[in-house]
């Protein structure tokens, strides 16, 4: 006697791509401006605690005031690179088509997207790091022209940023370019991250310093 023929009716349909898709797309929009503002309010809240402080200095002439206008201009300039790095690294992957899905909630503040380095080339992982080398420089040129020179807390926001942009550049620069001279990108950052952060840290630093001395000579 045949089996009887068994139909499952708690079976699904599979899902649709279109659908999954779609729903990705506003799931990262979301998290998009979920992110963005959190960074915004970041980099205006350290705008503001150095814009009051410098006022601080200069209604009172206190020494105490000045220091504390140099320690927060060092935390604007901080803040301010580091997002936007962070941001200019997303700009590059997502102009190149990289899989960059942002992150539900930044990582370490300032990590904000995933970049599906498996999934992606070596054009795309340049694109990336290009993003977060040159917007650095933008905030470096923009702060020329909208800092004020004769401040010592305007010298500091200005050698923190030169700092910031340095470090970026000494460690991503000889990583995109042994990427594209050997064509994985994958081997090309982990020969460049052993060790190389660290230095490049301490580069930055000491071009950070020669600036803000530099600045307060001239200024």
């Amino acid at each position: 006697m045949a089996a009887e023929a068994t139909v499952d009716t708690d079976a699904q349909p599979p899902p649709d791509p279109a659908a999954l898709r779609a729903f990705a797309a506003k799931l990262d929009k979301a998290n998009m401006k979920k992110v963005g503002a959190f960074h915004f309010a970041m980099v205006m809240g350290a705008l503001t605690l150095w814009g009051a402080a410098v006022a601080w200095a200069q209604t009172t002439g206190w020494a105490i005031a000045e220091l504390a206008a140099v320690a927060n201009a060092v935390i604007a300039g901080t803040v301010i690179s580091s997002t936007l790095h962070e941001w200019g690294h997303f700009t590059g992957a997502r102009l190149a088509d990289a899989p960059s899905p942002v992150l539900d909630e930044p990582r370490n503040h300032y990590f904000m997207f995933d970049f599906k380095t498996a999934d992606a080339d070596v054009r795309q992982f340049s694109w990336m790091s290009w993003g977060g080398i040159l917007v650095p420089w933008v905030i470096v040129a923009s702060a020329l022209l909208l800092v004020p020179f004769g401040l010592t807390s305007g010298a500091a926001l200005i050698a923190t940023l030169v700092a910031k942009a340095t470090a970026a550049s000494h460690f991503e620069l000889p990583i995109v370019r042994d990427a594209n001279a050997c064509g994985d990108h994958n081997e090309a950052f982990k020969r460049g991250i052993s060790g190389g952060l660290d230095k490049s840290g301490r580069v930055g630093n000491a071009t950070g310093i020669a600036v803000f001395v530099l600045l307060v000579l001239l200024f």
